[in-house]
């Protein structure tokens, strides 16, 4: 695929910090009108890569295009800039102005008028549209992050981590409103440490360790693809069932809820532990699930990943 016939086309981008290689070799390409996600630990690169396609940092190598216009090419810099809209995982309003005065502030920079209600009705804030930036919650001063990055309908959307802070509600308002968007054709970019969302949102997903990309590709391909074929998610575990499992080489791993969870590889390796826990009295205790991207993650990464961002 040519750079012109993309919205986003990263080739071997590196960013070194002395001999640290936050960035190492990292190439895909974004189709118009797809949602992409880039998922990894902290530390993984993510955030830089997503700000030198932003062109707010310059990479040490590679280069990159934005609707067929070159990051490195000073003339087309700016043309970008006014093409994309961004959210960063930090960043800037003004407390003393209402959320109607930020996203006109916002809607300003780049050139465009005031009509932006459907937005602010879409992301629930046109009810609150006349309140002050610093007396909203956490959740809610992101949503206004969210709009001050759509305001103008960019043809790019690059999310950096969309809805950390919303309560499941909240978030759950945030994805149908960013499904909209993909089935306008809008492409949009997100990085996200839930990968419930990133499963929902998005069309392809690159995982990234170190700095690198370590897998990459359609979310129902790679979940097809992953060795574990279910999850049992269990109620209760004691010590007599856990090295039962164990002898059969299944690891029981605990939940942040409490509960415990056994990936499952195969069709018999699952009718024999659904065999197992009914001898040990737990008919009822525990529930079945498929295999989702999250299990693609752990036997990527080989770790969980908390809300924060760390490997858990």
């Amino acid at each position: 695929m040519s750079p012109a016939s993309t919205a986003v086309a990263a080739i071997s981008l590196t960013k070194l910090y002395g001999n640290i290689r936050a960035v190492d070799g990292v190439s895909f390409d974004v189709e118009r009108g797809e949602v992409f996600s880039l998922l990894g630990p902290n530390g993984a690169g993510k955030t830089t890569t997503i700000e030198i396609l932003e062109c707010l940092r310059t990479p040490t190598s590679g280069e990159a295009y934005i609707m067929g216009l070159s990051i490195r090419n000073r003339s087309d810099v700016g043309k970008i800039k006014r093409l994309i809209g961004v959210l960063p995982q930090e960043f800037s309003a003004v407390d003393n102005l209402t959320v109607y005065e930020n996203v006109l502030l916002a809607a300003a920079a780049k050139g465009v008028g005031r009509g932006f209600r459907d937005l602010l009705e879409g992301l629930g804030l046109w009810e609150v549209r006349g309140r002050l930036f610093s007396k909203l919650s956490g959740g809610m001063k992101r949503k206004v992050g969210l709009a001050m990055a759509l305001v103008g309908d960019p043809e790019v959307v690059f999310l950096d981590e969309p809805t950390t802070g919303l309560d499941p509600q909240a978030r759950r308002e945030t994805w149908r409103y960013l499904l909209g968007l993909r089935r306008e054709g809008r492409t949009i970019i997100l990085t996200t440490h839930y990968m419930e969302e990133a499963e929902r949102l998005s069309d392809r997903v690159a995982i990234m360790v170190n700095g690198r990309i370590a897998l990459i590709g359609r979310v129902p391909d790679l979940v097809a693809q992953s060795p574990v074929k279910a999850r049992l998610i269990i109620d209760e575990l004691d010590e007599a069932l856990s090295q039962e499992l164990q002898s059969s080489c299944l690891k029981p791993e605990r939940l942040p809820d409490g509960r415990w969870a056994v990936a499952v590889r195969e069709g018999s390796e699952l009718q024999g532990v659904l065999s197992l826990l009914e001898r040990h009295g737990l008919r009822g205790l525990f529930e079945v699930r498929a295999s989702g991207l999250e299990d693609v993650f752990l036997s990527t990464v080989g770790s969980r990943i908390s809300e924060r961002g760390d490997l858990v």
